[in-house]
């Protein structure tokens, strides 16, 4: 049978089940907090299901399998670091829920109050990493399938971007946790399945660590095969980013509970670091095979050339499955920050729940228009993780976790969070363009930092006279 014919076949069966059961659930709730944030009331399973396909998505299928075929056992140490700024979030998780959130700008609005520019500044950067994900899976999807299929990349990336959007436009983050759940549950499975396929298509392990470098496979050196300063640079960019990335601050709002959503993303972070296990394990077993691919990146794709048509049915719907739970999630994430916090808080604040809903749904197809392009430009999967990873950090983890800390003060300073974003942002920028040893995003952590203090030194006591006014107004 023509592998053509079996990856659209096996793809039009998994996406247009997922699809169906999409437009089910969100027939079943058609409110704009149902869109926006699951109505705050999705269980500990589907919640837990959501972070983990939502987190892992086609960057383990591409980019980290492509880890573990240059440096071994390498992608564990990146799933580590992830997994650990996911456990993290968990004791943010009362406050959060408390608030009742639904985006990253209302955080900053909480801790440093209304300020157009600063509301602007953290849209945009609350924009950063969804985008660059949502870039990363189009990216991956067109790299994976365009080897075994002989369509063309662009034209792959143009098909599953407008699929995509079966699974965000019917009920927003309803929709999308759902199928994010099934979808991580297929997943799983398939993890198992094409890890025990693949160790028996190279000849059991005793084959491939005798041809395997041991500093790739070697416990603990082959964790650190990457490099200290790829590793540092992971540690900067990585831990931190995954601690700015408002899809994940998305699932603690949308949780039933804090203590759903602390049980969940504990969940989220153990299963996170068994896929990061996964994909060093294929990398490595794709390198015993074939240890001369040009870029690495391509391992994902090179397997599949080499299995048979019927398990390419199988894996062809893990791979959709995997790539489409981080598409949708990124738009309708994206989504939420251009509806609420740019239309709603300035151009619209009286506008309707029906009004709002069918704007959301015009920008979701804006947004993965505008995806494709930018990912047919720059069609490479880790460069977009790491970069976008990289200045949310650097714009972002300062002044959330700085203004967490200090929330009951008198310190805290609009100017402040202005100022901490605005140094830590062009510190990484100059740093990059530099060409630094030190990776970049140290530069801007250190700068948002330093602007951070300087900033809201200066500007204290304006803020304090903002602050006993407020409680003289509500007193009163």
């Amino acid at each position: 049978m023509n592998p053509t014919l079996v990856l659209v076949l096996s793809s039009a069966v998994v996406l247009s089940g997922a699809a169906l059961f999409s437009f089910w659930i969100g027939r079943k709730d058609k409110s704009s907090e149902s869109w926006i944030v699951g109505g705050r009331s999705l269980p500990m399973y589907v919640v837990a299901g959501s972070q983990f396909a939502t987190g892992m998505g086609g960057g383990v299928l591409v980019a980290h399998i492509g880890i573990g075929y240059s440096a071994g056992w390498s992608a564990i140490t990146y799933n580590f670091l992830y997994s650990i700024g996911i456990i993290i979030l968990v004791l943010l998780a009362d406050w959060l829920k408390k608030q009742k959130f639904s985006t990253m700008p209302e955080i900053f609005k909480k801790l440093y109050g209304e300020n157009k520019l600063l509301m602007s500044a953290v849209t945009f950067m609350a924009i950063v990493v969804p985008f660059g994900w949502l870039c990363t899976q189009l990216v991956a999807f067109g790299n994976l399938f365009s080897s075994i299929s002989g369509i063309s990349f662009t034209l792959l990336v143009f098909i599953f971007a407008a699929i995509s959007l079966l699974f965000v436009l019917p009920g927003g983050m309803t929709s999308v946790a759902w199928t994010d759940f099934i979808f991580g549950c297929m997943m799983l499975i398939m993890s198992i399945v094409s890890g025990f396929y693949i160790l028996n298509l190279a000849g059991g392990w005793s084959e491939i660590s005798s041809v395997v470098p041991q500093s790739m496979i070697g416990f603990p050196e082959g964790l650190g095969a990457v490099g200290m300063t790829t590793i540092l640079f992971w540690i900067l960019a990585i831990f931190p980013g995954a601690l700015t990335n408002q899809m994940s601050y998305q699932r603690i709002y949308a949780s039933k509970s804090p203590k759903v959503a602390k049980k969940a993303f504990l969940i989220a972070a153990i299963v996170g670091v068994i896929a990061g296990i996964w994909a060093s394990f294929m990398g490595i077993t794709i390198f015993s095979m074939n240890p001369s691919l040009e870029n690495s990146e391509m391992a994902s794709g090179w397997f599949l050339t080499q299995i048979p048509i019927w398990f390419m049915a199988i894996y062809s719907a893990f791979i959709i499955a995997t790539i489409m739970s981080t598409v949708s999630s990124a738009v309708q994430s994206v989504v939420v920050n251009i509806t609420k916090d740019i239309y709603q808080s300035y151009i619209n604040p009286q506008v309707s729940d029906n009004k709002l809903l069918k704007m959301s749904r015009i920008m979701a197809v804006v947004v993965i228009a505008l995806s494709v392009l930018l990912a047919l430009y720059y069609p490479q999967a880790l460069g977009w993780l790491v970069a976008t990873y990289a200045y949310s950090a650097s714009g972002l983890l300062v002044p959330i976790f700085g203004g967490f800390i200090l929330r009951n003060t008198n310190i805290l300073s609009d100017k402040g969070a202005i100022g901490s974003i605005a140094t830590g942002v062009v510190s990484a920028a100059i740093a990059q363009m530099m060409g630094t040893q030190i990776p970049y995003v140290a530069f801007g952590i250190v700068g948002s930092l330093i602007g951070f203090i300087v900033c809201n030194y200066l500007f204290k006591d304006e803020n304090a006279q903002y602050k006993n006014e407020k409680d003289e107004t509500r007193l009163g």
